[in-house]
């Protein structure tokens, strides 16, 4: 996270060259959405995810090196530290997710009207600030009430009341993703969904063949 006496980042240096930014949190939330779903040892899935992400965020694809750019992404995705501090990303290796910024919209949108008075529906909140007051929220919001339970481990609750109420909010509160293969082959995918991903992909190469002839 930035300091207290910085600003929030707008802009990136990349390799000598400015890139200003678009802070709307969705964009970086829609980044961490789609790492955690898809198969990203399928380099094009991982490709194409990482090409809208910076079209997204930069509005092209930075002409400079894939690595120092994915350094840069990651480093903004991170708010400025140099390690993940979700807790909830399969893209850092974590086996166990307790949210989804698509899953719990509503309760995610609860939680912040409720804690801070933040309409996040109507709001272009900087990424870094959303995320500040994610990782804050208390348990006094439905959300984080749901998070506890997912991650909570029944096999040390002695109570067998207790354990039973545990289990029947986890099943209640269960991710939907979690009951697909963690890591679902791109055959399997949905049809209309493979047919956007294609288009999709389809412009992030041709974005990146134009900026290579420049």
């Amino acid at each position: 996270m930035t300091k207290l006496a910085e600003k929030l980042p707008r802009s990136v240096f990349i390799d000598g060259a400015e890139y200003p930014i678009n802070t709307d949190f969705r964009i970086m939330a829609d980044f961490e959405t789609k790492i955690n779903r898809a198969d990203i040892s399928d380099k094009k899935i991982f490709s194409e995810i990482v090409g809208e992400t910076l079209i997204m965020l930069f509005g092209e694809i930075p002409k400079a090196d894939i690595n120092t750019v994915l350094e840069k992404l990651l480093w903004y995705y991170r708010c400025g530290r140099t390690a993940d501090i979700s807790g909830n990303s399969s893209f850092y290796g974590n086996k166990k997710r307790f949210y989804d910024y698509d899953e719990d919209a509503e309760y995610i949108y609860a939680a912040f009207f409720q804690q801070y008075g933040d309409d996040i529906i109507n709001s272009e909140m900087h990424w870094w600030e959303f995320r500040a007051k994610f990782l804050a929220l208390t348990d006094s919001t439905e959300f984080v009430k749901i998070m506890q339970f997912r991650c909570m481990d029944i096999s040390k609750i002695k109570s067998s009341e207790q354990r039973s109420h545990i289990r029947e909010m986890q099943k209640k509160f269960a991710l939907k993703i979690e009951k697909q293969p963690r890591y679902p082959s791109l055959e399997k995918r949905n049809e209309e969904m493979k047919k956007r991903l294609r288009q999709r992909y389809e412009t992030v190469l041709a974005q990146a063949s134009s900026c290579g002839k420049e």
